[in-house]
């Protein structure tokens, strides 16, 4: 049976790769590394985060769909919705804003 590389031989994540905290047990994009760190950010938005690497894994399908599945929630939804509709209309202010409320609600509904 292979043993898993040592820390020191695994490959850092790519900015921008979707990856999973395994200590945390979520799904992150990846926005920088350095330092002996991975920083993280929740691909829908909210709060930003540090991992080890070793607690790092590349983000499987059933992960991504985790993370993009629709949502059943009719808020998350109409957020979703009206920040596509910014993105699209090049209104970035308001897409920012939007997202900012997406984390708003994730944080004081969803955790």
């Amino acid at each position: 049976m292979d043993k898993p590389p040592s820390p020191e031989h695994q490959r850092a994540p790519a900015v921008g790769e979707l990856v999973v905290d395994a200590r945390r047990e979520r799904v992150g994009e990846v926005t920088g590394t350095g330092e002996g760190r991975v920083r993280l950010r929740p691909p829908t938005g909210g709060e930003p985060w540090e991992a080890l690497p070793c607690d790092v894994r590349p983000a499987t399908d059933q992960d991504a769909w985790r993370v993009y599945r629709p949502s059943r929630c009719a808020e998350c939804r109409d957020i979703k919705r009206r920040r596509s509709l910014a993105l699209a209309a090049n209104d970035l202010k308001t897409a920012v804003e939007l997202t900012e409320a997406m984390g708003v609600h994730l944080r004081l509904v969803h955790a």
